[in-house]
């Protein structure tokens, strides 16, 4: 069985569900340190499954951590805009 990991659009409310965490993007709306914390964990996670996997699953979960950083990623930068914006 394949598990479908749901990407979020932006009419979606940004809201990201892997299997192993269940916090959404929203919840980083206002501290960058506790987004890069995040992003900086997911990166880390991703690359311990790449190096110490050899199996598909391990590269199925690299996968979600590495997309899930992309999506943090994503969100900053939409952060980071909508506060140049208003500056």
């Amino acid at each position: 069985m394949t598990k479908v990991i749901p990407l979020p659009s932006p009419c979606a409310g940004l809201s990201v569900q892997l299997p192993t965490q269940t916090q959404s993007v929203s919840v980083f709306a206002g501290n960058t340190i506790e987004r890069q914390q995040a992003i900086e964990n997911a990166l880390s996670m991703a690359l311990y499954h790449i190096r110490h996997g050899d199996s598909i699953q391990a590269i199925r979960t690299a996968t979600a951590k590495a997309t899930r950083a992309a999506s943090l990623l994503k969100h900053a930068c939409e952060c980071a805009t909508n506060h140049a914006a208003r500056v």
